[in-house]
């Protein structure tokens, strides 16, 4: 018992197992890096952006532009012309959330029940 518990509560180590969670329960494919994971859906033309999360130690350093990046490029060579994503107002620290994709350039669509929805143009 004290071996599980250890591992439970030791750092993450091995995020692919976020990544089978998302792909099998919800449908999203998965970046995942030893600096963080980005999960995204295309839908037609549009490739939604579910989460991009940084390990900590690894923030402001443009691990989650590289990765938007990557999802961009896989985006567009599958035909999407926009990226979208949201930012609900109910998670911690909403404001740097949407930052963050304001600084990658998207923009704000709309903001309805508890949530900001943004959509980028790709070019």
């Amino acid at each position: 018992m004290d071996e599980i518990k250890g591992r439970l509560i030791a750092p993450l180590e091995n995020m692919q197992h976020i990544a089978s969670y998302f792909k099998e329960r919800e449908g999203f494919d998965c970046l995942v890096t030893e600096e963080g994971f980005a999960a995204y859906k295309i839908l037609g033309e549009e490739c939604y952006i579910r989460d991009i999360f940084i390990q900590p130690d690894y923030r402001k350093r443009g691990y989650a532009a590289v990765l938007a990046d990557t999802i961009t490029h896989i985006a567009k060579r599958k035909g999407c012309k926009y990226l979208s994503g949201s930012v609900s107002t109910a998670v911690n620290d909403p404001t740097t959330s949407t930052k963050v994709l304001i600084a990658y350039g998207f923009k704000i669509v709309s903001a309805i029940q508890g949530g900001i929805w943004f959509r980028k143009d790709i070019e």
